[in-house]
């Protein structure tokens, strides 16, 4: 399903929304947080979601998402819910996502679970003082991310088959065999590999920070150093925070990050295998309307 024009006022307004609570949630509980990615460019260039964007991501300091996930299991957030690894099945992803439980999403037909719309939450933690090493580690954290991936999907049987055909997917070929059989095994202990080496590094001690799950590899290593600080900014109708050392942290991603991008890459991500932005329906109602 593609999200139109007319529908993308209303989708913006959600995440938003979520994104409010969010906030909310943080300042109650003294939680810190940063935007990052497309979110921190959208809050200093457009001061709100990038034009051509429909996603809002954060940083949050591993000791204050651990809080958050906790606090998370314990609250009533209303018409709210945290998706994480921990307590969603086939949930194919490291990090987290606060989610509107009023709307109904799939983003991938593979990965079969419901949730609503949301924002990313990244855990951000210590790493390793040496750039080599904290690459050799990212690189290890993104191979069994793959894995997770891979064990959390579900494939026609015909599709599944055809990973046999060349031979640079036969490793995915065994992962889903292994995982067809022991899916929740597997993927707990996958879970347990990331959170092994994504706290090899305390946090607190490090000079050196990552966010593991992040898009962009060995960019994502930063000095701790330009944490230090908060910086407001406008964005939609809400204000949030940057971290201090936010220029140098976008420049290292993205390069001139205020320079706009040519028309033709100005490109959403706005096709999704389903989503209802009125109501929440249940697993099977949103896979059947998916075939």
């Amino acid at each position: 399903m593609l999200v139109t024009q007319e529908q993308q006022p209303v989708w913006n307004a959600i995440i938003t929304d979520v994104f409010r609570e969010f906030i909310d949630i943080c300042q109650r509980n003294n939680l810190t947080y940063y935007c990052c990615g497309g979110t921190a460019i959208g809050a200093v260039r457009h001061h709100g979601i990038i034009p051509w964007d429909d996603d809002i991501d954060v940083f949050m300091p591993r000791p204050d998402y651990d809080k958050f996930l906790k606090l998370a299991e314990k609250e009533d957030l209303g018409k709210y819910e945290v998706v994480s690894p921990y307590n969603t099945a086939d949930y194919p992803l490291y990090f987290s996502k606060l989610c509107n439980k009023e709307t109904s999403l799939i983003e991938i037909a593979e990965h079969p679970f419901l949730m609503g719309l949301y924002i990313d939450i990244f855990p951000l933690d210590g790493a390793s003082n040496s750039i080599e090493e904290a690459k050799q580690q990212q690189a290890e954290f993104r191979h069994i991310m793959n894995k997770l991936e891979a064990a959390s999907s579900h494939n026609t049987f015909w599709k599944y088959i055809s990973l046999l055909a060349t031979p640079k997917d036969w490793g995915r070929f065994l992962r889903k065999t292994y995982a067809f059989f022991n899916r929740e095994n597997y993927r707990r202990s996958l879970i347990r590999q990331m959170d092994t080496i994504s706290r090899r590094y305390d946090f607190s001690t490090s000079k050196q920070v990552m966010a593991y799950s992040g898009s962009y590899g060995e960019r994502e290593v930063f000095p701790k150093e330009w944490l230090d600080g908060i910086v407001k900014c406008p964005f939609e109708n809400l204000e949030v925070n940057l971290f201090s050392g936010y220029d140098k942290y976008l420049k290292q991603l993205y390069g001139d990050y205020m320079q706009l991008p040519p028309v033709e890459k100005r490109q959403s991500h706005h096709f999704k295998a389903y989503f209802d932005l009125a109501k929440r329906i249940t697993l099977r109602e949103a896979l059947s309307k998916i075939k």
